[in-house]
């Protein structure tokens, strides 16, 4: 097996799909399609996953036309990229044995993603005082107002802290629905994409692969505009995912990937930890009270990249669970500790 690290340098504005743009009405006979299609920054881990399967299919001779994949090409295809099915628990991923979470980089070192207050303090904090939130008890909650948020960067090896605009330019479209049908309206839509600010950034992730090549080319990731350069290198992971004593108490736990947690889980998850600030993929803080909200009750289990938490022994113990393994594998459930100030 070999470990590489990929670099994804964009060619031009990307987008990448958002739960947020989109509703869970589209069925209802008033639905209407949303004007405004925001991107997100970070591509899906998933959408990571068939962009590499593509690839090592593609570098090593064996991706064809469909009118030729007879059986024994797609148990040769099966070979070297395993078998996606609708459960990442239950899938199969061949001769890719693991991807790390995708991580914005500038200047070669990592930067991850978490809301801090404007004011400028390099770690978020929690209340030493208690307050109550809804059904999940007594919490330490971030002591700064939602309100004065703001998305920022922070860099673990020296605590460099960069605001989300010294990294990211926002580049607005405006487009057609071609797939419009008759008598629907908002064929017109506009679409937000990303754009890094300097040339030192750009996406990285760790692969290890068994036995197969991949090599520097052009690929595909988001919509078909989305195109980027992708840059290989052997090289062996330096950063570490625990950087302190898991066993110490009232560490903060930030999520550097989407997490999926299942429910049972995510209730003991709630309880065990005593400050919380928590996303799901609807873009609301976790809140008992308002699950009516969710037509699609798994939405409610995927943890938003960013969300933090202070964790102790039995937190991680719950995300360190074999049944999250294959999560693992291909970037979910990824957090890094650092110790409370």
């Amino acid at each position: 097996m070999v470990e590489y690290f990929i670099k994804l340098k964009p060619l031009n504005p990307f987008y990448f799909g958002s739960t947020k743009s989109f509703d869970d009405n589209k069925n209802d006979k008033d639905y209407k399609k949303p004007y405004f299609l925001k991107g997100n920054m970070y591509p899906q881990q998933t959408a990571v996953l068939g962009m590499l399967r593509k690839k090592v299919l593609e570098d090593n001779g064996i991706l064809i036309s469909n009118a030729k994949r007879n059986n024994e090409q797609k148990n040769r295809e099966k070979e070297y990229i395993g078998n996606i099915t609708k459960k990442i628990s239950e899938s199969t991923f061949g001769k890719i044995e693991s991807i790390s979470s995708v991580q914005v980089y500038i200047d070669d070192i990592p930067y991850y993603f978490y809301e801090d207050n404007k004011t400028g303090e390099t770690n978020a904090k929690f209340s030493d005082i208690k307050n109550f939130t809804n059904k999940n008890g007594e919490k330490r909650l971030l002591e700064y107002n939602p309100k004065s948020f703001g998305e920022y960067f922070v860099n673990f090896r020296n605590k460099d802290k960069k605001s989300k605009d010294k990294i990211f330019k926002e580049v607005a479209e405006l487009g057609i629905d071609k797939q419009k049908k008759e008598g629907e309206d908002n064929s017109l839509f506009k679409k937000q994409r990303y754009l890094f600010k300097e040339r030192n950034i750009y996406f990285g992730f760790y692969v290890i692969l068994k036995d197969v090549n991949i090599k520097n080319g052009f690929v595909q990731l988001g919509d078909k505009y989305s195109i980027f350069y992708l840059e290989v290198e052997q090289k062996n992971k330096t950063e570490k995912n625990l950087e302190i004593n898991v066993n110490q108490e009232n560490n903060l736990m930030l999520f550097t990937s989407d997490m999926y947690i299942e429910q049972d889980d995510l209730n003991k998850l709630l309880e065990l930890s005593e400050g919380i600030n928590l996303k799901n993929s609807k873009f609301k803080f976790i809140n008992d009270s308002n699950s009516e909200f969710y037509k699609n009750k798994n939405s409610q289990n995927l943890i938003k990249r960013g969300s933090i938490l202070l964790s102790n022994n039995e937190v991680s113990k719950i995300l360190e669970n074999e049944k999250y393994k294959n999560y693992k594998k291909v970037g979910f459930n990824d957090y890094k500790l650092y110790r409370r100030r």
